[in-house]
């Protein structure tokens, strides 16, 4: 193989390098803008992508990356005169979040609750999107049903939404000045399952977390919406459209905290506000849906702009994510992409290598299969015939009896058909998909 061949290789996979780098720094953007918290989409995306797969330099890089997208934001946002607040869940207003020991306790059992309801959460999910896979696999034509499928789910979520909202009473305004949703209530009134439902899940989780609007939200408004958006959004799963399960998973466990501390204040068990309770509930639903810890802690304590919550959330956080990993292995993306059967490298080592070697995992070779340096094109053609009927992906590069690289099977079918020598033995790449190696491939 000619040395502009082995360059071509090596720019590939710096390519698809790079590709891995930009996903994980637009992610960390992302997160920041969402949540107006740079040091927070850092966060968020180490924990997603684990240590075991997170390259050195993408530290400074998404950090500088959140920086500037989070100072763009700014000054983008100051040049049509609007500002962050606006868009973001945060508040900017001193409010009442204090709680006392004698709340420890029901923290416990809330998050331990809650863990065990995302574990359920995320079963039910994936359970509705493999059901609607086979639906579609069943179709005449996909596409369109899928639309038809889509659009239906979309006016059945309008119609479950404004029926439960007729389903509660309306109050007058109180003396918190946020925004609620009026509805079917007449002037100076306001809908409060309307509210939380008929509402972005930004506005709604930030009228659940504040601390200044208790007694605004009943119990019995924030229970009837936690059951409705609980089965809206289960039902939503495996649809093409943006669910927005972060914040979505941030409302479903704001509204079962915010129902549990407005029952415990109504009967005097907890001088608490409600908006306490439901900052521990987004908290416990979130971690265990996305099975992330400090993440979680620092985006949640900073949406609700007070860090004297960070132990009380942290508290949360350990107790639902212990709960919720003794009930399911995986979290809801993880499992997704072992369903979808993507490639994709464990942070930990399965328990099944524990008593092996290097040695014990080497595949048997065919002399053939292991190529020279400078390998001919007749070299090449016999270690592919000799591994035509194998999965193997990948073949070592020798030199004076050392392996210096490996060389993928679909990057030694594509140079043949350059060198014009025909379809390789095998028919190209092989069904274990090609696409590592790189490295020293020097071949």
């Amino acid at each position: 193989l000619s040395a502009n061949v082995s360059t071509v290789i090596v720019e590939e996979e710096r390519f698809a390098h790079a590709s891995r780098i930009n996903c994980a720094v637009g992610g960390a953007c992302a997160m920041a803008m969402l949540f107006n918290t740079p040091i927070g989409g850092l966060l968020y995306m180490f924990e997603e992508i684990s240590p075991a797969a997170w390259p050195i330099e993408l530290t400074f890089r998404a950090f500088v990356a959140t920086t500037v997208c989070a100072l763009s934001s700014y000054i983008l946002l100051g040049a049509v005169n609007k500002e962050v607040r606006e868009f973001v869940i945060f508040a900017w207003l001193p409010e009442d979040k204090e709680w006392s020991q004698g709340d420890l306790p029901v923290f416990v059992v809330l998050s331990a609750f809650l863990g065990a309801v995302t574990a359920c959460h995320t079963k039910l999910m994936l359970a509705m999107a493999a059901y609607r896979q086979r639906q579609k696999d069943r179709m005449r034509y996909p596409r369109l049903g899928v639309a038809l499928q889509t659009v239906a789910y979309c006016a059945l979520c309008a119609i479950v939404s404004g029926v439960a909202s007729l389903a509660s009473n309306c109050r007058h305004h109180g003396d918190s000045n946020l925004q609620y949703v009026r509805f079917n209530c007449p002037e100076g009134e306001y809908n409060p399952v309307a509210s939380l439902l008929v509402n972005t899940s930004h506005s709604s989780v930030k009228l659940l977390f504040s601390g200044n609007n208790d007694g605004e939200i009943l119990f019995r408004s924030s229970a009837l919406a936690f059951v409705t958006y609980f089965a809206l959004n289960v039902g939503l799963a495996g649809l093409p459209v943006p669910g927005g399960a972060f914040t979505a998973t941030m409302l479903l466990g704001g509204l079962f905290g915010r129902c549990v501390g407005a029952i415990l204040r109504e009967f005097g068990f907890t001088a608490a506000v409600s908006g306490v309770y439901a900052v521990v509930g987004a908290s416990a639903m979130l971690c265990g849906f996305k099975q992330m810890a400090a993440a979680v802690v620092l985006i949640v304590v900073q949406c609700v702009n007070d860090f004297n919550m960070t132990p009380v959330v942290m508290l949360s956080v350990s107790i639902a994510l212990s709960v919720n990993r003794a009930i399911i292995e995986r979290g809801h993306d993880e499992e997704q992409i072992e369903r979808k059967k993507l490639p994709f490298l464990e942070p930990e080592i399965p328990h099944s290598l524990d008593c092996k070697v290097a040695g014990d995992l080497c595949d048997t070779l065919p002399m053939e299969a292991e190529l020279r340096r400078q390998a001919t094109v007749d070299e090449v053609l016999a270690a592919l015939e000799a591994t035509k009927d194998k999965h193997w992906a990948d073949f070592p590069v020798l030199d004076a009896g050392q392996c210096i690289g490996i060389i993928t099977k679909a990057h030694l079918t594509a140079t043949l058909k350059a060198h014009g020598a025909g379809d390789p033995p095998g028919g190209g790449a092989s069904s274990c998909g090609g696409g590592g190696g790189g490295g020293g491939g020097g071949g």
